[in-house]
């Protein structure tokens, strides 16, 4: 009679035990998980005339390159490189690079330059950027301390995203005024990002 008892209670504090023991575990893995995850980033832009484009990486012209916008064409030679970061502070550059970026180099001028990102734009809030530094044919042309992000205040949007220059977005144009820059590249561009996702 003494052992059945002795037994129940064994078979009790192992139940508990276990029960505590998973339910650590299963918190500790999701953090793990979580903080392991990354999301990608990607160059886009757009010229003063379209003539060179590269679209967003939920757009089906992302897989074309840059383009011609005015010509639906790809524009040949020329390499886009994406990047990915986690969670904690990170620093990435996303470029494209080829001597055929000349052909649009003409539009003397911008409507945009930004990083997208797969980061949901619900989680914006998460993301702190210190800077971003845009360079054209291996030449730093700007440095944005706080870069703006989108979504905007109030607004609602799939994706976080990186401003640079936005000839639309009043944010991005606090911080570098699309109307005013004529730099164009001959080789190369890249946006450098550095900040901290929690």
């Amino acid at each position: 009679m003494e052992f059945k008892k002795l037994s129940k209670k064994a078979v009790s504090l192992a139940l508990a035990v276990a029960v505590v023991a998973s339910s650590v575990v299963a918190p500790t893995a999701a953090k793990k998980a979580e903080a392991a995850k990354s999301y990608s980033a990607y160059l886009c832009f757009a010229s003063k005339g379209y003539n060179g484009v590269l679209d967003e990486n939920v757009t089906g012209n992302r897989s074309k390159g840059v383009m011609n916008g005015n010509k639906k064409a790809s524009i040949k030679g020329i390499k886009v490189s994406n990047a990915s970061f986690k969670k904690g502070s990170f620093t990435f550059t996303v470029s494209a690079t080829g001597k055929n970026l000349k052909k649009f180099a003409s539009d003397k001028g911008w409507n945009s330059l930004y990083v997208d990102t797969t980061l949901p734009g619900k989680d914006k809030k998460k993301l702190k950027v210190t800077k971003a530094v845009v360079k054209m044919d291996g030449k730093t042309v700007k440095t944005i301390k706080n870069p703006a992000l989108t979504p905007d205040p109030g607004k609602t949007q799939k994706n976080t995203q990186v401003m640079c220059l936005n000839t639309w977005n009043k944010y991005a144009n606090a911080k570098w005024a699309a109307s005013k820059v004529k730099k164009m590249p001959k080789k190369s561009i890249s946006v450098t990002v550095t900040g901290k996702l929690k």
